[in-house]
């Protein structure tokens, strides 16, 4: 009887340990495929193209990212745009009078305080100085990087004409 208790108790022992071991094996792989998704990388570069926004002799810095529509509008800067309050939403519009690609790009957004957008349903570049609720057809082509954005972009009259250049 004793035998049989002392077998039974070293088969139980192993089942554990073997059991531990299976759960580390796959806490391992599953370590091993969260830093091989980490280690990705794409072939073209992630840099953001600095720019700045001259509105009424005040120049903001701020950047573009990398979307389709952003390389897109990079390609006609320098330009200068005549912005206007819009429905007395927190934020400034601007007619592009013509159209950005939007390929890759989620097919709408929330603006956010401080983006630079694209309105591809008008063809309107946008400066957020507040945010704006989610809708279909905005499209985040950038950010203002001065923080004072909010009070100049807020307080700078309508129908003013804006120049956007590289840095």
């Amino acid at each position: 009887m004793k035998l049989f208790k002392g077998t039974l108790l070293i088969v139980a022992a192993l089942i554990l340990l073997i059991g531990c071991g299976q759960k580390g094996e796959q806490t391992s792989s599953q370590a091993d495929s969260k830093n091989r998704i980490g280690r990705v990388t794409t072939s073209e570069p992630r840099t953001n193209m600095k720019i700045i926004v001259s509105i009424n002799g005040t120049r903001l810095k701020a950047h573009l990212n990398n979307s389709s529509a952003a390389k897109a509008f990079a390609k006609e800067l320098p330009t200068t745009l005549s912005f206007r309050d819009y429905a007395g939403l927190p934020e400034k519009i601007a007619d592009l009078n013509h159209g950005l690609p939007t390929k890759g790009m989620p097919s709408g957004h929330t603006g956010t305080k401080g983006s630079i957008g694209y309105w591809s349903p008008d063809q309107r570049i946008v400066f957020y100085w507040g945010t704006e609720e989610y809708y279909e057809g905005i499209h985040i082509i950038g950010k203002f990087d001065s923080t004072n954005y909010q009070d100049v972009i807020k307080n700078m009259g309508n129908n003013v004409k804006i120049t956007i250049s590289k840095d």
